[in-house]
């Protein structure tokens, strides 16, 4: 018996701090024949080496004060690349991924806010404005009556946010811009339309980019399945901050051969959030998310970055169900079934790659999954439980289903 597995699979796990280059390696360097290329950097090393720490200027307004610093420096990693795959139909696209700053605290915006509002008071007969200098000894504390006792040090801190502990943001293009420096979208688009990969929910301020972070990979040059699950360590009893997020990224297969070849636009994206993604009407009113869709580079016809939604065999998702072993009448078998992505306006397009979906009853992350066994068209797959609470299974058949990623036979 032999039994065909073409694609590349690895699981292992990584620090925060080094999982985008762990990642990257695993993508560019270890998975053979099926590997994608590395755009930007030049070099892996480059990823998450320390860069040049970025001057943030308090003072913007040509004011002076000698009392607090007005200039602070923020480390910077370079946790920042791209990318490139040429999938089987000839068509190259590129993927950039970003750990960029953490969100910040709602006590970190109210100080900003507090920054802003502060330039304009009312001293009993008119309002009087105040410079960025001023504000900031107000903050300080110097001649405050406004009960201010060092605000000044929460205002810096919240400017000098450090990178994301718990998620990378990833985008998706056909072509880099003319110097080849970076994928061809816009800079600010690009900070409001993104995808976000988490791995926890609600950290506290001692864990740092030390966390622990498990991954598992399957992959091809058509497309890639990603797993990341955060450290159940760092959490406690009911253990709902911990994650195990889902990423789809790459191209479709045909539901059947003799299928309009897709090849132009084929390739999308697809994430797991801790948090509400972001509903953008860039690209019209039917603008992908990217979280709770499948978003696709464009629709037949051009459309750019629309939603396509999973469908596949389900029970009803409310079905009062107890399931412990199986289905008793077939061998103590799991149906699951492929995952064909469908659009709004032109309906089925294609299923995705080495991914399967179906019930999570009686089987536990990590358990392997064997269809057609001891054949020579024997495929193993491995079982993850989607737990980030935004993900594309929201917008499906049962959002109770689980994902099955191929995996080798030999894989424990």
């Amino acid at each position: 018996m032999a039994v065909t597995e073409d694609f590349y699979y690895v699981e292992g796990n990584t620090s925060v701090k080094n999982l985008v280059k762990t990642l990257v390696k695993e993508i560019t360097q270890n998975a053979g024949i099926y590997k994608w290329d590395l755009v930007v950097p030049a070099s892996i090393d480059d990823i998450g080496s320390n860069g040049t720490p970025k001057t943030i200027n308090l003072i913007t307004d040509g004011s002076t004060t000698s009392v607090v610093p007005t200039t602070i420096e923020v480390p910077q990693q370079n946790d920042t690349c791209i990318l490139k795959t040429s999938t089987s139909y000839g068509k190259t696209f590129y993927v950039k991924i970003e750990r960029t700053s953490r969100e910040l605290t709602k006590a970190e915006n109210a100080i900003i806010q507090t920054f802003v509002s502060e330039h304009k008071y009312y001293n009993g007969a008119v309002y009087v404005d105040r410079t960025d200098a001023q504000v900031l000894e107000l903050l300080y504390g110097k001649n405050s009556t406004n009960g201010f006792t060092n605000q000044y040090e929460e205002y810096v801190a919240a400017l000098s946010a450090p990178q994301a502990l718990n998620n990378i943001r990833f985008q998706i293009c056909d072509s880099l811009n003319s110097g080849g420096t970076d994928i061809n979208i816009d800079s600010k688009i690009q900070k409001e339309y993104n995808f976000r990969l988490a791995w926890y929910r609600n950290l506290p301020s001692t864990i740092k980019d030390w966390l622990p972070v498990q991954y598992w990979i399957s992959m091809t040059k058509d497309a890639i399945n990603l797993i990341l699950r955060g450290d159940p360590s760092a959490d406690v009893a009911p253990y709902k901050n911990y994650l195990a997020s889902y990423a789809y990224i790459g191209g479709l297969k045909p539901v059947e051969d003799s299928a309009f070849t897709d090849d132009i636009y084929n390739f999308g994206i697809t994430t797991s959030s801790d948090i509400e993604p972001n509903y953008s009407n860039l690209y019209g009113e039917r603008t992908a998310t990217g979280v709770t869709d499948v978003c696709m580079i464009a629709n037949k016809i051009g459309m750019p970055y629309q939603p396509h939604y999973p469908a596949f065999y389900a029970t009803n998702p409310f079905m009062d169900k107890c399931n412990v072993e199986g289905s008793r009448w077939d061998h103590k078998k799991h149906q699951f079934s492929d995952i064909t992505v469908v659009h709004p306006v032109d309906m089925e397009r294609g299923k995705m790659i080495n991914v399967l979906v179906g019930d999570a009853s009686s089987i536990f992350d990590g358990d392997k999954l064997i269809y057609m066994k001891d054949t020579d068209s024997e495929e193993n797959y491995k079982k993850f439980k989607i737990t980030a609470p935004f993900n594309f299974l929201n917008n499906s058949a049962n959002i109770n289903y689980c994902i099955a990623i191929r995996c080798y036979k030999t894989s424990e």
